[in-house]
């Protein structure tokens, strides 16, 4: 597990930073600015450089989770894949795939997948009370499979990678699109730059966005998968004969 700590924060956390700290020197160039960072020094500034990389990879990864995710994502995907699969109108899982996956839930943790509805409980009510109902029984099942294969942490890695880059290059795309509007009033030399850079990032903002929902559907569908094949034949073993 340390090994696969250490890979993660590595791959999520320094490098997103190093590039966003490379990327705002570069625009910062563009405006005109300087800013003290050296990517070309010794052993000393490389030690501060990614001391930086990684605080501002820490940053990034904070803003992905704290407002991206929850702010945008879950909005727009009406609810993080691992919980709206499993609501009794979502399609993603055939009928008997869904009834098979909550008896084996219901009967290895000895819990209710039903929440507790109120007496007239209006439609959105009773859709985020069976959400929250579903989020807690992703989690039982997710820690019950999640050191027999190393598929999901791979594929909640790279969701929490894709994340990160998603909310590094909308930032960059804000500020190179702002810079695109200046240089078109104040500096017309720089326009193509900015225009350049501009599309490099929303087209990198679109294909980080796509990565991260199809890692995050990826990492449900692992769990889901690995407990139906691995959780079910262990609930069968622990009945009685």
């Amino acid at each position: 597990m340390i090994a696969r700590f250490d890979l993660y924060d590595f791959v999520a956390n320094l490098i997103p930073g190093l590039v966003f700290l490379w990327c705002v020197q570069t625009l910062a160039g563009l405006f005109g600015w300087t800013l003290p960072l050296d990517f070309t020094g010794g052993l000393s500034e490389t030690s501060i450089l990614i001391a930086l990389g990684y605080i501002t990879g820490l940053l990034l990864q904070g803003l992905s989770q704290g407002l991206v995710e929850q702010r945008i994502l879950k909005p727009l995907w009406g609810a993080f894949p691992s919980d709206r699969w499993l609501l009794p109108d979502d399609e993603q899982f055939s009928a008997t795939y869904k009834t098979r996956l909550l008896t084996l839930i219901r009967d290895r943790f000895g819990v209710s997948t039903d929440p507790d509805l109120p007496p007239d409980c209006p439609p959105d009510k009773s859709r985020q009370l069976r959400l929250k109902k579903n989020h807690e029984l992703f989690y039982l099942v997710y820690h019950a499979v999640g050191g027999t294969n190393p598929r999901p942490l791979t594929f909640n890695a790279h969701y929490g990678l894709f994340r990160v880059l998603l909310t590094m290059f909308g930032l960059l795309s804000l500020v190179s699109l702002a810079g695109l509007v200046w240089a078109l009033c104040r500096r017309p030399d720089a326009r193509i730059a900015f225009a350049l850079w501009s599309a490099i990032f929303v087209a990198a903002t679109f294909i980080a966005y796509f990565r991260c929902k199809k890692r995050g559907e990826d990492f449900a569908q692992s769990v889901y998968a690995l407990f139906m094949a691995i959780g079910g034949s262990k609930t069968a073993s622990d009945k009685p004969a």
